[in-house]
């Protein structure tokens, strides 16, 4: 027996969530990447900077830019000799986690998409 077909904007925001959650896993995961002390506080700084902008322009975009100044200050403080190895760990986890939600939507997008046929 098929699975019912699943409504369009139930369909719409899976895949938003899916693309959402990969593209910020991989950024994450490339904001943990960065090495030396400059190029992390002037890359976090901008995304702060951005994601504080962004947060205070629209309540829709509160919680993005909330997200978005978050993963700026981990990735200064991931460059700071003694908080350094928490934040990077959780720089990383965030990542992992993120792209595992976004893998999971994909596949729950796909099997959706499937039921419309």
């Amino acid at each position: 027996m098929s699975d019912p077909i699943v409504p369009r904007d139930q369909l719409v925001k899976t895949g938003g969530k899916a693309v959402g959650g990969i593209g910020g896993g991989i950024v994450l995961l490339a904001l943990n990447s960065v090495t030396g002390f400059l190029p992390a506080v002037i890359i976090g700084g901008l995304l702060t900077a951005g994601g504080l902008g962004i947060a205070g322009s629209s309540p829709e975009d509160k919680t993005a830019g909330t997200i978005a100044a978050a993963a700026g200050i981990a990735t200064i403080s991931s460059a700071l000799p003694l908080v350094g190895g928490l934040a990077s760990t959780l720089l990383w986890g965030g990542g992992v986690v993120l792209l595992g939600a976004g893998i999971y939507s994909a596949f729950k997008f796909w099997q959706g998409l499937r039921s419309r046929r």
